[in-house]
């Protein structure tokens, strides 16, 4: 609760200094370009001898999307901010714990090349996630967090050409690109969790060399964004994102697919879905699926899968 309330209170802040740091008199510069969406979604489900069955439940999330962009002369600078948080208290439960949790960050700069639809181009991004998030037995945290803010993070730069042939539509190649995992907790590190190098243990069990926090990746990238109201007061932002590591398996394409359909109910209130699938092949999924340690049921699962997220929400939302 305390991280949903600290992003609340951050995007609020920034929207309100944005709005009043410019003195009425200043000259407006066209230069840049800004707009966004902040939503808070809140529920409550409750059930009392409902034979249809079920769970009660509060659940809460907060959205914002954010993007500045900069063009003068032959230059376009975008520069974008994803961030998503959602807690949820199932049943009887008496901790809150997380559904959705999603940090993105983007910068891009384009330069007019031999055609009006083609530029060429370098991107940074960043993605990780805000809070720990850990596997619950009943009521109760079972083990260390399997994921935490900066474990991981992917960072990613690229060099390519951009074809942008519409304002809405961009395809991003990048024949050069670079794939910076990283694992700053120890345990998950040593663990090789991500994909990172694993630690050392000598027959004893003692560690001899702990596991690497990062691992490099040098590949291409091919990169998809749409952004559209495709009705009126319907719009769906979406980015695919697509890379091959040259050096092990190329064939195996890590995939990052977010979309956002926002449908604009009234000036101050929205509904979302947000839809995510990822595919790393170096995420091991592992899942016991009679509980009994060995992995050997048809239903268990070890080894990378395709990850899949789907939300629906109503609730506040306001577009600037």
């Amino acid at each position: 609760m305390k991280k949903l309330f600290t992003l609340l209170s951050l995007v609020l802040v920034v929207t309100v200094y944005a709005q009043d740091a410019t003195p009425k008199t200043a000259t407006k510069d066209t230069s840049w370009k800004t707009s966004g969406f902040f939503g808070v979604n809140l529920s409550q489900t409750a059930l009392s001898d409902w034979q249809g069955g079920g769970q009660n439940n509060v659940a809460a999330n907060a959205i914002f999307n954010g993007d500045a962009v900069y063009r003068k002369n032959k230059l376009t600078w975008t520069n974008k901010v994803d961030a998503q948080y959602g807690i949820i208290k199932p049943g009887e439960a008496k901790l809150f714990r997380k559904n959705i949790d999603q940090l993105f960050g983007l910068s891009k700069l384009n330069i007019d090349a031999f055609h009006k639809s083609w530029f060429y181009a370098a991107q940074a991004d960043f993605r990780s996630q805000l809070a720990p998030g850990y596997k619950y037995i009943g009521d109760s945290i079972a083990g260390p967090a399997g994921s935490d803010f900066m474990s991981p993070a992917y960072i990613q730069l690229a060099l390519g050409l951009d074809y942008k042939p519409a304002p809405y539509f961009s395809a991003f190649v990048a024949p050069l690109a670079g794939k910076i995992t990283v694992v700053n907790r120890q345990y998950l590190a040593d663990a090789g969790a991500y994909g990172v190098e694993k630690a050392v243990f000598d027959d004893a069990g003692v560690r001899t060399a702990a596991g690497k926090k990062t691992r490099l990746e040098f590949g291409g990238r091919l990169v998809l964004k749409f952004k559209k109201d495709l009705v009126k007061n319907i719009n769906l932002d979406s980015y695919l994102d697509l890379f091959s590591n040259y050096m092990n398996n190329p064939q195996n394409i890590d995939v990052v697919f977010n979309n956002l359909l926002t449908f604009k109910i009234s000036k101050y209130f929205t509904a979302n879905v947000i839809s995510q699938m990822v595919y790393d092949d170096d995420i091991i999924i592992k899942r016991d699926f009679d509980k009994d340690g060995k992995y050997e049921h048809p239903s268990d699962i070890n080894g990378p899968r395709l990850q899949l997220l789907t939300t629906f929400a109503v609730g506040f939302g306001y577009k600037f």
